[in-house]
């Protein structure tokens, strides 16, 4: 089975050799998400143009990008870029500032860090068994206590917090510290 690392060094390998789907497919939602949330209303809809935008730019430079981790940077540098030309435009337009520059830079540091970390724990979580999953989802999408998780898995609380130490056990395997530690929060609350 590919890690998340491997299935998107793959995907960049075939993007250097010319073909752009799978290598878009796979970065394309979390760059949105990203773009959306240093885009704040009422520019937010420009974000799948910087997208679009910033993949085109490394396409053209995609022979000058030597790993998958450079072209990912490339690829936030220039969503950066883009958001900051937007606000700019924007800002001069309306004739008044809506966001200081450094309260910017500071978001897009903390924005990046969460949306990899966030990258990061959905790979893990897709590559786990079935039953894993579902505990997933159950602690992640519906914010279930042990008790409720429990009666709907028909065992102990005393067995659903085994399985919280099992889940756990296989995600420290496979991510980052940042990202386990976020998730070892997220499980135990």
């Amino acid at each position: 089975m590919l890690t998340y690392q491997d299935s998107h060094e793959q995907a960049y390998r075939t993007f250097i050799d010319g073909e752009i789907t799978d290598f878009y497919d796979m970065v394309y939602p979390s760059l949105v998400v990203f773009a959306r949330r240093l885009l704040t209303e009422p520019l937010d809809y420009l974000a799948e143009d910087c997208v679009q935008d910033a993949v085109f730019q490394l396409y053209e430079h995609r022979g000058e990008m030597s790993s998958v981790g450079k072209a990912k940077a490339f690829l936030y540098t220039c969503i950066h870029n883009a958001v900051i030309s937007y606000i700019r435009k924007d800002n001069s337009r309306s004739r008044y500032v809506v966001q200081n520059v450094d309260d910017f830079e500071h978001d897009f540091s903390i924005e990046l860090i969460r949306q990899e970390t966030l990258d990061q724990l959905l790979a893990a979580v897709n590559a786990l068994p079935e039953d894993m999953q579902q505990l997933c989802h159950s602690i992640f999408f519906k914010g279930m206590k042990n008790a409720e998780i429990a009666s709907e898995l028909h065992i102990s609380e005393s067995g659903v917090k085994k399985k919280k130490k099992r889940l756990l056990d296989m995600l420290r395997a496979s991510l980052s510290a940042e990202a386990y530690l976020l998730a070892a929060w997220m499980v135990m609350r």
